[in-house]
């Protein structure tokens, strides 16, 4: 694995990002950390790449590459992600980012006509999930969201994979395994393989409530389809944090690790 050396200014400097808020696809998602992550056979030129970062790179020469654009900065300047360990120095990800857009581009000359993607989603802070709390009253719902864009980084979604909500609080619940709501929710946690595996309930940096709660929650995802960009466009995933909702990162943080994507 190649350290990125630069991305492409033409395809970076973009207007800013707006999505639609329903998905129009099923989750796909497994309740333990997975010993070998699902695919497809790939054959050709086309794309079987895996990110763990350990090394601290996030590219492979003409291969798809990560950026990473900051919702609140008033435009759009995507630029190349930083990658963090685990407290415990269990892992190196790329994070830990809050109000951000986290973008997986696959150029168009290998995305193929079906896609698999697998990875590790680190959910750390105080994440308030579907926002209520029947101790502390109502707070704001904390959504995170996967879709497809096609060509370019402010493209419109294609394909919305996943929306939901994350709840670090075990007083308040989370719409995750299923679709985000703010009705049925499902216990803090829910779906995680791993609960406190990183080691951030020590890190001052980031905010822990006292009463009940976990600082960090793993959650591994997979998702497999068609391709719905046209012959000729990059194939975009877009890991998002929509409206920018999160309360900032020393409360509200978030990752990716261990992440496949292959296309034929």
């Amino acid at each position: 694995m190649k350290q990125l050396v630069s991305l492409t200014v033409a395809a970076l400097v973009l207007a800013a990002c707006s999505e639609t808020t329903a998905p129009t696809a099923d989750l796909s998602t497994r309740y333990a950390k997975p010993v070998a992550a699902p695919g497809i056979t790939v054959s050709g030129n086309l794309t079987s790449q895996m990110f763990d970062f350990e090394d601290g790179g996030f590219e492979v020469a003409g291969g798809p590459f990560f950026a990473v654009d900051d919702l609140t900065s008033g435009g759009f300047s995507a630029s190349a992600p930083n990658v963090v360990a685990a407290w415990n120095n269990s892992t190196r990800f790329i994070g830990r980012v809050d109000n951000h857009a986290i973008f997986l581009v696959v150029p168009a000359e290998t995305a193929g006509t079906v896609y698999s993607l697998d990875f590790d989603l680190y959910i750390i802070g105080s994440w308030d999930g579907q926002g209520k709390q029947a101790q502390q009253g109502r707070f704001g719902q904390d959504l995170w969201r996967l879709s497809i864009r096609c060509g370019s980084l402010n493209s419109a979604p294609a394909q919305v994979l996943l929306e939901t909500d994350f709840s670090n609080q075990m007083t308040v619940q989370q719409s995750y395994p299923l679709k985000a709501s703010q009705q049925a929710g499902n216990k803090a946690g829910q779906g995680a393989f791993n609960i406190g595996g990183l080691g951030f309930i020590n890190d001052p940096s980031v905010h822990t409530p006292q009463f009940r709660s976990f600082a960090d929650a793993s959650y591994n995802m997979n998702f497999k389809g068609s391709n719905p960009c046209a012959a000729g466009q990059n194939l975009i995933f877009a890991f998002v944090v929509p409206h920018a909702g999160l309360q900032s990162n020393y409360d509200e943080s978030w990752g990716l690790d261990n992440v496949m994507i292959k296309t034929d």
